[in-house]
């Protein structure tokens, strides 16, 4: 597992292909690949130097599962592949694509009960009738979408388990502040459903890309978009709704023009937040007690794992 290689190492075994890109040295001009393999226990950047030599047979893209034999190195403080062969798995190989798949460490079938119940909770007709028709239209997708192509929950079913884990903090939090749940439940369950137009992937998560529309609009024009299609909504409650998605970043420098103008799209943006850096602290958290992480670029600092006795 990559969680386990050691500086020096020669390395024989099966990865997933996160993301590939052929590139170019700056002096000699010399093509290579710079890949991002995966497994569930992490992910490394390999190096492919002399592609002839390193690739047999058809070069892998992303999603593909690969066998590769490679030395690890470290390159400014972090480990890396040099690929000495590589090539596509075929169905022969011994590897168990479920140990290689990154995704939600709940399954879908679990975590989808859990949204679709928050939604029957939500007693006003027209919040409930909204929020059913896009669980509805867009069920399919939810059940293995990433929440991003890079950062938090961006693996197979993270952005129904984005979604999910921010309900159940929503029912801890509202017990403290009380408000309107009806309007914050929706305004979760609907504040990145844009995510399901902004990307484009496949069932495994790994082929993750932005969609042309993805690129142009993002998930928040086109999460508002999608409020734009939906009938039964009155004139100020899809006003409230519109504005928890345009809100829910908080500032233009996080891409939100507006900041939250009332309880329930503040306590949405919290909640977003909370979700999104305890998934960065638990995912860049060091492997020993008593030790500092490796720079984490989302949270722009380093993360201190304190010892358990």
């Amino acid at each position: 597992m990559i969680k386990d290689l050691q500086r020096d190492q020669l390395v024989t075994g099966f990865f997933a292909v996160k993301d590939m890109a052929e590139k170019e040295t700056r002096e000699t001009k010399k093509k290579y690949l710079d890949m991002l393999l995966v497994d569930t226990s992490g992910e490394i950047n390999a190096k492919a130097w002399d592609i002839p030599e390193v690739l047999r047979g058809e070069q892998p893209k992303r999603g593909d599962i690969v066998k590769a034999e490679a030395l690890v190195q470290e390159y400014k403080g972090s480990l890396q592949l040099k690929l000495n062969r590589l090539r596509k798995a075929t169905d022969n190989d011994p590897y168990e694509p479920q140990s290689l798949i990154p995704s939600a460490p709940t399954p879908p079938d679990r975590m989808w009960p859990i949204v679709s119940g928050f939604a029957e909770a939500i007693r006003d007709e027209q919040f409930h009738a909204a929020v059913a028709a896009v669980l509805q239209k867009y069920k399919d997708r939810l059940l293995y979408y990433p929440a991003a192509k890079t950062y938090h929950h961006s693996y197979m079913g993270g952005l129904l388990q984005h979604i999910s884990t921010m309900l159940l903090a929503a029912e801890k939090l509202t017990s403290v502040y009380p408000c309107n749940t009806d309007l914050l439940y929706a305004g979760i369950i609907l504040h990145d459903i844009g995510k399901v137009r902004e990307l484009s992937t496949d069932a495994t998560g790994l082929g993750t890309e932005y969609s042309l529309e993805g690129e142009m609009l993002g998930h928040i024009s086109l999460g508002l978009a999608e409020l734009e299609h939906l009938t039964g909504l009155d004139t100020e409650k899809k006003l409230l709704l519109q504005h928890m998605i345009l809100s829910h970043h908080q500032t233009p420098e996080w891409g939100s023009p507006k900041r939250p103008m009332f309880k329930e799209a503040e306590l949405l943006h919290h909640l977003d937040m909370i979700d999104s850096r305890m998934f960065d602290f638990d995912k860049a958290q060091a492997e020993e007690e008593g030790t500092l992480s490796a720079r984490v670029s989302s949270l722009e600092r380093k993360v201190y794992r304190p010892s358990s006795g």
